[in-house]
């Protein structure tokens, strides 16, 4: 009876099999097509997480347990601007039931092999044919069975070996199983070395299990643990066996303690591995275990305060001082792996950052049926409310700083890393102002601000162990800035390539810092904030539009932003141009003139300007530099905004950039109208953004109303004040044919006998100070035109308004006027992090020309007392946008 139940039951089961009725593995083909299917069924689509890099035309191999997308196998398809030639490897991987990706990329191979699709097959029967299409792409796929394969190869080459690599699939199973076949083609014998390369960046850690033949990558804080296995072969010689190792190290594998493999000519070897994702370094190390089938010993960890389960609790688990691993209880406070047997004692360690830490043991022999209850003291909660001065909701940033006694060290809560989100070390951002975080009990000095139109708001806090303590604050905004708007042009996050940020900590830095327009700027992508801001419901908070930098190998000086940009969503960098590593004026041209040409802001980024006017390759012989690029350019980046007061005497070393901003006023000085401006060029959430910003002129104060185009325009026209803090407004009365004319940044005025008034005005929130003001006349500090707060008292304040004077000038040619403020004895302090604590509190307007006499303005190719290679003429910026820009000198028409 019982056998014929068991043979009935398998019969079913080879039946559902059959008709496709149990769970089976697949290989499909991104397409839009395939993607609309999917999103009515989320547990199709696409994997998701921080480093999802899936574009269409891609291919998932999934089932039940895991996702993972193979790049299509072109030679132009690149995850991000480093990692590169990802055509045929594996770039993304993560749990069906929990996606979570961090992966960059899996390269079989090397990193430099460029493979190209061979077929792909369900259950062993071949589905693609030929499997290509004319330019060498897989034709749209969608396969499915017990077992899939995607297949890719790469042609030998002189002294190399041709490689063929099959992924598999089979149904069940919780890895992906990589096959690389070696064949030697040449008439002479070929030693080949089987070794893989991985992109796990930033916060990922790696390390060998010798006696689990795994190599791991573990992202702790993010949550994802990758593990490779190899079938055959074992990931040390056992003469060295180190526990640890570099993320980026190529991963070797050996044979009787050798890692190459003899091939005589037309010889073959295989190199078989089995790779997987697990959530927890833990849960890799187990998965390891099975995999190479050695004995585990079943583990279940519940953590629980007195208020009952604890989620998301870091549970460490060592072995003597050796640490084992560490993974994150979930919803009901558990945490459930395998661990090696062994004969000593485990420890385990429980922590949270508002509860600190408790240790356990663990029987190493299995014996325990029931989980082991760690019980961590209750926390303390902050329960913020923070509001505007009508008491709605609003973003900030608020810190929390230690506050400790005199013998004790005041260590900060640390909530996540520089490149996380909502909480990055000690602070936590909020887009409306509403958070309950845990936080160990104590005294604590909290800052919460907004950006430097608001007054920060700095209280004490007490924070009681298992007790509530509410943090209320008002953030008033006391800065006028009526007819501008802040702006951030040049930030990154994970996207870009060169750094792990998540996108939405870039997003929450930059509202809660009262950016209010920031464009997205990835590197070598065409991206968008806007999900992000729908996703918060903070679209009225931050005007945005899509862009990118586009990011030359030659440095500094072929990097460029541009922005508007249309996006075309999950296509290979977003629809973006190429670079020209060759020819930055090839580059930038091109970029200028993508989508057809279409209105757009292109911005130097970071230069070397010596270099770009007339000394390419920084020898100190003048050449002709990169200066054509300043033809297609519309502003270019002068920070830091200090060294306008600091100019430099000599110039000792041609290969050493001169200040920006001192090179630009000689600039300015030699004709050319490029406006300057200032950016963060954030690449992490910790106070990344807001430290540097523009203040733009703007026919609205609304950032729900922000026309892009106003933006450019503005930014064209050089109607722009760069700061990291003081509100610096400058204004300028002139007199032609008794008509009086008032100017600001960027504008051009005739004056008749060449005196004029200059108004001055800087606003200061609490935590700023400005005690100097000066007035650049041509690019030269006129010293009749300078206050301080000791020698003219009467023009400074301890209000918000700190500075306010009326300057007369006499010009006796046509001039260009900067005016500048500083806070010789202020700093920035707490409120923008301890990377930028020390800066000055500084801003520096955009030149107001004043054409004397009426006969045209002409500059006065002053160097400043500095010589510099340049150009006998200025090359003008182009007309490109169909409008022409301010001022323009017999430009060319670029059409």
């Amino acid at each position: 009876m019982r056998t014929a139940t068991i043979l009935c039951i398998l019969v079913a089961a080879s039946a559902l099999l059959a008709t496709g009725g149990l769970p089976a593995a697949e290989v499909v083909t991104i397409t839009p097509e395939w993607l609309a299917g999917a999103g009515r069924d989320p547990a199709a689509a696409p994997p998701v997480g921080k480093e999802a890099d899936w574009i269409l035309g891609d291919h998932v191999l999934r089932n039940d347990r895991i996702t993972a997308v193979i790049a299509d196998p072109v030679p132009s398809r690149h995850a991000n601007m480093t990692v590169r030639n990802v055509g045929g490897c594996v770039i993304d991987l993560t749990l069906a039931a929990a996606p979570n990706d961090q992966l960059s990329c899996w390269y079989p191979g090397d990193g430099t092999v460029a493979y190209r699709f061979v077929g792909a097959a369900a259950a062993g029967e071949d589905a693609a044919g030929e499997g290509a299409a004319g330019d060498g792409a897989s034709r749209p796929l969608a396969l499915s069975g017990p077992r899939v394969t995607f297949r890719v190869a790469s042609p030998a080459k002189a002294g190399t070996a041709r490689l063929d690599v099959t992924y598999a699939l089979a149904d069940g199973d919780d890895f992906l199983t990589v096959t690389t076949r070696f064949t030697n083609p040449h008439d002479a014998p070929l030693t080949v070395e089987p070794r893989d390369a991985v992109r796990a960046d930033k916060t990922f850690t790696s390390g060998l299990d010798v006696a689990a033949n795994c190599v791991w990558w573990d992202d702790e804080w993010f949550g994802q643990a990758y593990g490779m296995v190899p079938v055959g072969r074992t990931v040390a010689d056992t003469a060295v066996a180190p526990q640890s190792r570099q993320p980026k190290d190529p991963v070797r594998s050996f044979a009787d303690g050798k890692a190459g493999v003899e091939l005589p000519p037309g010889g073959s070897c295989e190199y078989v591995r089995r790779i997987f994702p697990a959530p927890s370094l833990l849960e890799a190390r187990a998965v390891a275990l099975r995999l190479s089938a050695q004995p585990g010993v079943p583990a279940a960890v519940l953590v629980a305060d007195a208020a009952g389960p604890v989620p998301r609790a870091l549970v460490e688990i060592f072995a003597g001082d050796h640490r084992h691993g560490a993974g994150w209880t979930g919803a009901d406070g558990r945490l459930v792996t395998s661990l090696p047997r062994g004969t000593a004692p485990w420890r385990i360690v429980a922590s949270t950052v508002g509860r600190g830490r408790t240790e356990a043991t663990l029987d190493p022999a299995g014996t325990r049926t029931d989980d082991l209850r760690i019980e961590l003291p209750l926390p303390g909660v902050v329960v913020a409310a923070i509001v505007d001065a009508a008491g709605g909701p609003t973003p900030c940033k608020v810190q929390f700083r230690r506050r400790a006694a005199a013998e004790e060290k005041a260590v900060d809560p640390d909530f996540g890393p520089d490149s996380g989100d909502t909480g990055v070390k000690n602070l936590v951002y909020s887009h409306d102002g509403r958070f309950r975080r845990e936080l160990p009990p104590g005294d604590y000095d909290v800052v919460v601000s907004l950006g430097p139109e608001h007054d920060a708001v700095m209280l004490p806090l007490s924070v009681a162990r298992g007790r509530e303590t509410p943090l209320a604050a008002t953030l008033r905004r006391v800065v006028d800035t009526t007819g501008w708007v802040s702006g951030d042009f040049h930030s990154h996050s994970t996207p870009s390539g060169d750094n792990t940020t998540s996108q939405l900590g870039r997003v929450q830095n930059l509202l809660c810092e009262h950016i209010e327009f920031a464009p997205c700027t990835e590197h070598a992508r065409i991206d968008s904030y806007s999900p992000l801001l729908e996703r918060l419901g903070a679209t009225d908070r931050m005007a945005t539009c899509s862009g990118m930098e586009l990011t030359g190998s030659l440095l500094p000086v072929n990097h460029q932003n541009a922005f508007p940009l249309v996006e075309r969503r999950r296509t290979q960098d977003g629809g973006g141009p190429a670079v020209d590593n060759d020819d930055p004026v090839a580059q930038v041209a091109r970029l200028a003139l993508w989508d057809d040409a279409a209105e757009k802001l292109v911005q130097m980024n970071h230069p070397d300007l010596v270099q770009v006017l007339g000394d390419r390759d920084t020898d100190g012989t003048p050449d002709a530099g990169f200066e054509a690029m300043l033809g297609w350019v519309d502003v270019v980046e002068i920070h830091p905004p200090h060294e306008i007061f600091q100019f430099p005497n000599r110039r000792d070393d041609p290969r050493k950039p001169v200040s920006r901003i001192f090179v630009w006023l000689q600039m300015l000085n030699l004709g050319y109208r490029v406006p300057g401006v200032v950016n963060t060029d954030a690449h992490y959430a910790f106070h990344g953004s807001g430290w540097l910003r523009n203040y733009i002129r703007s026919p609205t104060d609304d950032p729900a109303r922000i026309a892009t185009a106003d933006i450019v325009r503005a930014c064209e026209a050089g109607r722009v004040m760069m700061t990291n803090g003081p509100f610096l407004e400058a204004s300028l009365l002139a007199e032609d044919d008794d008509d009086e004319h008032v100017a600001g940044p960027g504008d051009q005025v005739v004056d008749e006998d060449g005196r004029v008034t200059l108004a001055v005005r800087v606003q200061c929130a609490n935590w700023l100070d400005v005690d100097r003001v000066q007035v650049f006349v041509n690019g030269r500090p006129d010293p009749t035109l300078a206050a301080t707060r000791r020698d003219r008292p009467a023009a400074f304040s301890r209000d918000v308004v700190r500075f306010r004077h009326e300057f007369t000038l006499a010009l006796d040619r046509d001039a260009h006027v900067v005016v500048a403020a500083i806070g010789e004895g202020a700093t920035l302090g707490v409120v923008m992090g301890p990377e930028h604590a020390a800066d000055r509190p500084v801003a520096v307007t955009n030149p107001i020309f004043v054409d004397v006499g009426g006969d045209g303005f002409t500059p006065n190719e002053d160097l400043l007392d500095l010589p510099i290679p340049h150009q006998p003429a200025a090359t003008h910026r182009r007309h490109v946008h169909g409008h022409a820009h301010p001022h323009r000198h017999a430009a060319p028409d670029a059409r």
